[in-house]
């Protein structure tokens, strides 16, 4: 099966409480993509947790919304 297609929820906690999404196929893709992507200089992970940071629900409403935004 594709690495693409066993990709998972996550949710990457900072040592300063900050709570970020990140969308891989374990743990160890998390840890090393995590730094490119929020630029890594002073960023510290103080935990990864399989898991959504936005329920089914709060996700559609901010793509709406995020639709709304980008018409206006």
């Amino acid at each position: 099966m594709n690495k693409e297609n066993n990709k998972q929820d996550f949710i990457v906690t900072t040592t300063n409480g900050t709570r970020w999404g990140a969308t891989a196929a374990s743990f160890g893709q998390v840890r090393r993509e995590f730094f490119s992507k929020n630029f890594g200089t002073g960023m510290e992970i103080e935990s990864i947790k399989r898991g959504k940071l936005f329920s089914d629900e709060e996700s559609e409403q901010l793509r709406k919304e995020k639709i709304e935004e980008s018409i206006r």
